[in-house]
C-alpha cells in the first residue's frame, strides 16, 4: 500500500501569479523509513530541510537525492490570481485525494499549519460525502521538524515552481518521476 507525504508552496508572484502547488511524494510504506533516512542524512547542521534558501548548488544536490529514492511526485497546481491560500489549497485536494485514493494509498500527511488542519479534514469528509472517496484514505498532520519524510515534498515542491519560473534543470533531474496537473 502507498502511503504519500504532502507540501504546499506559492510560486514567485512577481514570475507567476497566482499559481499555488500542492505536492504528494508516494512511496510504499516498507520505504518509509528508507526514505526518512535518506532525507535526515542530506541535513546539514539544519534543524530541517528547506528548499526555500538554499543554494542553487544545494538544490542541485536534495533533488538528485529524491531522484535515487523509490518515490514518485504527484503536483497539483491551482492557478487562480483572486483565490485566497485556503482556497488554492481546497481545489488542490479536491483533484489529488481522489487520485490518492484510487492508487491505492493508505494515507497522505501533510505538514501541519495548526489551528487550520481541521479544514483539511473539512475538505476530505466533503468528498467523502461526494463518493469522490472512500474511507480507506486517512489524512494525518506532522510537525516539519519531525518528520524528515515531508521534506522530500518540499523538494519536489521547488523543482516544480523553478520549472514554472523558467528553470527546469531540478525537475529535469526528477524526469519521469514526477506526474504534474494543472487546475
Amino acid at each position: 500500500m502507498l502511503t504519500a507525504w504532502a507540501d504546499e508552496s506559492g510560486s514567485r508572484p512577481d514570475l507567476d501569479p497566482g499559481a499555488y502547488l500542492l505536492a504528494a511524494v508516494l512511496c510504499e510504506e516498507d520505504d518509509t523509513a528508507e526514505l526518512r533516512k535518506a532525507m535526515e542524512g542530506l541535513r546539514i547542521g539544519e534543524k530541517k530541510l528547506h528548499w526555500h534558501g538554499s543554494s542553487s548548488d544545494r538544490r542541485a544536490d536534495l533533488v538528485r537525492a529524491v531522484a535515487e529514492l523509490p518515490v514518485t511526485g504527484l503536483i497539483v497546481v491551482h492557478c487562480d490570481r483572486d483565490a485566497d491560500d485556503r482556497r488554492h489549497r481546497r481545489k488542490c485536494m479536491e483533484f489529488l485525494l481522489p487520485h490518492l485514493a484510487d492508487m491505492p494509498c493508505s494515507t497522505i500527511t501533510f505538514e501541519s499549519r495548526g489551528t487550520v488542519d481541521h479544514s483539511d479534514l473539512a475538505t476530505m469528509q466533503m468528498l467523502r460525502s461526494r463518493r469522490a472517496i472512500d474511507a480507506t484514505l486517512r489524512i494525518e498532520h506532522a510537525v516539519g521538524l519531525v518528520e524528515p519524510a515531508l521534506w522530500a515534498a518540499d523538494i519536489v515542491c521547488g523543482a516544480v515552481v523553478q520549472a514554472r519560473i523558467g528553470n527546469s534543470d531540478y525537475l529535469d533531474v526528477l524526469g519521469s518521476g514526477v506526474e504534474l496537473h494543472a487546475i
